[in-house]
């Protein structure tokens, strides 16, 4: 007990108190004295005391995850009385357990405040053909990330955005306004460029030293550069043994 009469859990081998016995313990009274919990709900503290296993210092939280695939029937309402249907409900590949959508939008929007979401959650759209930019999935493809389909062409455009700016602090419209002064070609082979290809999609060039952005190149014009170390010196000389050597 503690000074306020509330019985505490201690374990001498445990840190904190935060071992397996006290949860099942704290678990098994609150459901004698008050009501049975669902499987995988968390049971919060409300005195902020991790030791305490008093049920007047205990309340149910919420839960997103429900029985594993092939385990008992899945209840028709979430604990937070969201309807668990089809459009609702989906299987977590990575904790391999079956979810709420509306309760992972609630927790990503709560904890999120610094990134703007929707009011209102968009439905999974199982059946739909094309993603929200219009993309066809026949075209582009897609995977499943959590449950939802994921527009192949769309998240291969965030990760370029966040690439550049990242790696070279070059904006995209920046980065779509040169493409377009160089005519969507090679600064210096001049093959036009091949959006998504191995060899001809577009990388940008800078200077190792200032870091300073200097155009577009194809895949072998931007590795010539970098295997010649960018030394003028090297490139004339090259110039001068391919002229020497020209049958």
């Amino acid at each position: 007990m503690n000074k306020d009469g509330h019985p505490i859990w201690f374990e001498p081998n445990t840190e904190k108190g935060r071992g397996s016995k006290r949860i099942v313990v704290a678990r098994w009274l609150y459901e004698n004295d008050k009501e049975e919990l669902t499987k995988g709900q968390i049971l919060k503290r409300t005195c902020g005391n991790k030791r305490c296993v008093a049920t007047n210092h205990a309340s149910a939280g919420k839960v997103r995850r429900y029985q594993k695939p092939g385990g008992a029937t899945i209840p028709s309402y979430c604990a937070n009385g969201h309807e668990l249907n089809d459009e609702n409900l989906y299987l977590h590949v990575n904790r391999n357990a079956w979810e709420c959508r509306q309760c992972g939008w609630e927790s990503k929007k709560h904890n999120s405040p610094a990134h703007a979401l929707r009011d209102v959650r968009e439905p999974y759209r199982a059946t739909e053909t094309h993603c929200h930019n219009r993309h066809l999935y026949t075209d582009v493809g897609f995977f499943l990330e959590n449950g939802s389909r994921v527009c192949k062409a769309c998240k291969w455009l965030k990760d370029q955005k966040s690439a550049m700016l990242r790696l070279y602090g070059l904006p995209y419209d920046r980065y779509l306004a040169m493409l377009k002064e160089q005519d969507y070609r090679c600064w210096i082979c001049q093959e036009p460029f091949e959006i998504r290809s191995s060899n001809l999609s577009p990388h940008v060039d800078h200077c190792h030293n200032s870091r300073k952005i200097r155009g577009l190149l194809c895949r072998a014009c931007n590795l010539a550069l970098g295997h010649f170390k960018d030394d003028v010196d090297r490139l004339q000389a090259a110039v001068r043994y391919l002229e020497q050597h020209r049958d």
